[in-house]
């Protein structure tokens, strides 16, 4: 048996045990992936000069996610209350 199959049926045998929680099939704004790719996308894009080579871009990428990913993964609890108090609706940011 395959391992897809062999975890398909440990969950199902074990279903009880879990609480399925109610998720918005697309929720960016709990996703702190989406935050730091956003920020190291806006960081790259404005560094003067740009990135000219692959060391370069690790060496922009390593200060990027040593200095600016702490602060966007600091700020996610804000977000999180931001979306409860928009019952999950539009929210500004």
């Amino acid at each position: 048996m395959s391992q897809g199959l062999d975890c398909v049926e440990w969950f199902e045998e074990h279903t009880d045990e879990f609480h399925l929680m109610s998720w918005p099939p697309n929720s960016p704004d709990l996703n702190p992936m989406e935050h730091i790719l956003d920020v190291m996308e806006r960081q790259l894009r404005s560094q003067t000069p740009p990135c000219l080579n692959i060391s370069t871009l690790r060496d922009c990428c390593l200060d990027i996610w040593y200095n600016h990913v702490p602060k966007t993964v600091a700020s996610m609890p804000r977000w999180v209350a931001a979306v409860l108090k928009a019952k999950g609706g539009a929210m500004h940011y």
